[in-house]
């Protein structure tokens, strides 16, 4: 058995970074050996002998369920990640397998004992706690198997609202660390900005405080506030509510700034059209796209001065009036020569905005 033993650690690959101390890790070392014997054991529940008479077999070989053979097909995949459906739990797989390995070799005779006597008890409890003394049950810790704090007043560990340091394993000092809103030695307190919803023998219901509230509450929503944050203002019969910092002339002061208030403060926008540079002053956003018309305005303008145009010269050609002839070929004119010889370039930024040549 010692080979086989040791061909499947040699089968193993060790890695060769350097090895990082994890927090109870011959337990959870342990924990993967057992996970991958107790898969093993389930890949092979089916099976029996290779010969052709099964139950002459196991009448004069022995059960397969307790056979050498059955702990050989068993062995070959012990410590293997490869083993395992899910192993998103076992970090640092490859120096867990090689650890797994020595662990499995040096209690070879345990190991054995439990296949051979004791597969009718948990494996986990029974290698990992009561014979290797590598891992405590849950609610206790330290090299003693302790309690943890909770557990002596009947309730669960850190009473349910927090988690006992070195919970399950041989080490640890025991010590709560709370989830959020809970405190104190056994997390049986209500934080900051949180209140006391409810509260029995086995632990307390602690629930956040409006949002408004400064430091302590007596109950949900705005009403049970004590006093308010920054932003906030005690109003009679309607506790903290948020106040408009935008009804506040002196806020956002600068040229082309809005005012846009949030819950609890307020910030400085751009008007449409307007960036912030650099300085934080806003400037007009020439990259911008702003939406146009289905025809830009520039060319719609055009349009409607020609057909005036076209409709005045009939009206001139209609009546026959030579002061209405001279006046229409001034118009004409006037309009060729701004067609021709105004540039673009030199209006400005805000004329072009508005007429659509951005």
């Amino acid at each position: 058995m010692s080979r086989i033993l040791l061909l499947v650690a040699v089968s193993i690959v060790v890695s060769s970074q350097k090895e990082v101390v994890i927090k109870n890790e011959k337990c959870r070392t342990c924990n993967f050996l057992v996970n991958t014997f107790d898969e093993g054991l389930k890949k092979t529940a089916r099976h029996h002998f290779a010969g052709g008479d099964t139950a002459w077999e196991e009448k004069n070989l022995g059960k397969y369920k307790t056979s050498e053979t059955r702990l050989i097909e068993v062995l070959e995949g012990v410590c293997k990640k490869s083993s395992l459906p899910n192993i998103d739990k076992f970090t640092g797989i490859t120096e867990l397998e090689f650890k797994c390995a020595s662990q499995l070799e040096k209690h070879e005779e345990t190991i054995e004992e439990y296949y051979y006597n004791q597969q009718q008890n948990n494996m986990s409890i029974w290698l990992c706690v009561e014979q290797l003394k590598l891992c405590c049950p849950g609610g206790h810790f330290g090299k003693n198997c302790e309690k943890c704090p909770g557990l002596n007043e009947g309730a669960d560990a850190c009473f349910g609202k927090g988690a006992c340091h070195g919970d399950g394993s041989r080490e640890g000092s025991g010590k709560c660390k709370c989830e959020a809103g809970y405190t104190g030695n056994l997390c049986r307190h209500c934080d900051n900005e949180y209140f006391e919803e409810s509260k029995t023998e086995k632990g307390v219901v602690c629930k956040q405080c409006h949002e408004g509230c400064l430091g302590i509450c007596s109950s949900e929503g705005p009403k049970g506030c004590s006093k308010c944050k920054n932003g906030w203002a005690m109003v009679e019969g309607e506790g903290c509510q948020d106040v408009n910092e935008c009804s506040n002339q002196s806020a956002c002061t600068k040229e082309h700034e809005v005012c846009v208030n949030t819950i609890g403060s307020y910030r400085c926008d751009c008007e449409e059209g307007y960036k912030k540079d650099d300085e934080g002053k806003c400037q007009l956003d020439v990259e911008a796209h702003p939406d146009r018309p289905f025809m830009p305005i520039a060319q719609q303008l055009k349009i409607i001065s020609f057909s005036s145009l076209i409709i005045i010269i009939t009206f001139v050609v209609w009546h026959g009036s030579p002061v209405l002839y001279v006046l229409t070929g001034i118009a004409i004119v006037a309009l060729i020569l701004v067609d021709l010889y105004v540039n673009p370039d030199t209006i400005p930024d805000e004329a072009k905005r508005f007429l659509g040549l951005y």
